[in-house]
């Protein structure tokens, strides 16, 4: 038995749109799968856990055990990714004591806070990162392992650190290559 689902078993799977050349795990998890959209050339690993509103673009590999909590939408745009265990959070219960904490209690007692997180064309996760509610990683951008990213990134940064901190600029050749692969 192959360890991704045939293009028939995604079928039934039922998500809102999947393209070609997809390979997804049969020991990923699916929550709401009618809300995500997946495009081209995805790979989803073993362990990974999307729930809620997710558009994946093409060329897009979110590696084992990665969780993406979509209720408020993720974006991952095109020739990006997520290595092993990062999270990916676009709502989060509010802690302050004000309110109750919980998916089991009712919403009269709780603060959900739900925001888009975006991550734009070349960007990825370094394993173990985390991205708060609300934050765009902007074209280029990546992280080192264990980054908590509570606040946009900038174009084409390399950070690290908790909470994430520029540590220098991105090389940009990732452009030439991608034109390369058009063009083949």
């Amino acid at each position: 038995m192959n360890s991704f689902y045939t293009e028939e078993e995604l079928k039934k799977l039922n998500f809102k749109s999947f393209g070609k050349n997809v390979l997804i795990s049969r020991k990923a998890s699916f929550y709401s799968a009618n809300t995500i959209s997946i495009g081209n050339n995805v790979r989803i690993d073993d362990y990974c856990i999307l729930s809620g509103n997710i558009e994946i673009g093409n060329y897009v590999h979110i590696s084992a055990y990665c969780s993406l909590y979509g209720k408020g939408t993720i974006t991952l745009k095109d020739y990006s990714g997520c290595s092993p265990r990062s999270t990916i959070y676009s709502q989060t219960d509010d802690f302050s004591g004000e309110y109750m904490i919980g998916p089991m209690i009712d919403e009269k007692y709780t603060n959900v806070i739900q925001k888009k997180v975006v991550m734009e064309k070349y960007t990825q996760l370094g394993a173990n990162s985390i991205v708060f509610p609300g934050v765009t990683i902007k074209e280029g951008a990546v992280t080192g392992a264990f980054t908590l990213v509570k606040e946009d990134l900038q174009e084409w940064s390399i950070n690290v650190g908790i909470p994430a901190k520029k540590i220098k600029d991105r090389s940009k050749n990732i452009i030439t290559i991608e034109r390369n692969i058009i063009n083949e």
